[in-house]
């Protein structure tokens, strides 16, 4: 969740341009929202361990390709923000034990 309020917060505070304030705002909400339906193993609105899995790697995975996109387009502030967050996102997704086991 700290990295989707990041998101949000880095292309404003770097002074970036009105798409990756935009695409910042939007992958920073999808990030906020995988960690919260990822609060509960069981009942309304949560994720299946298997999903939420594939849709943290599907999320670093489109900040790398916005990373790609902004540093083709010429956006210099945005490209390493959105890179620095899609390796942190794998490396995460990488370390995580997805189980259904409480903690």
């Amino acid at each position: 969740m700290a990295a989707g309020v990041g998101l949000i917060a880095a292309p404003t505070l770097l002074g970036a341009g009105p798409a990756a304030l935009i695409t910042g705002l939007v992958l920073g909400a999808l990030a906020i929202e995988l960690g919260v339906a990822g609060t509960a193993s069981e009942g309304r609105g949560t994720l299946p361990i298997s999903a939420h899995a594939v849709y943290d790697r599907v999320l670093a995975l489109g900040l790398f390709l916005a990373a790609a996109i902004f540093g083709v387009t010429g956006e210099t502030e945005a490209a390493p923000v959105f890179a620095a967050a899609g390796a942190l996102a794998l490396v995460v997704t990488s370390i995580t034990r997805y189980s259904a086991t409480p903690a």
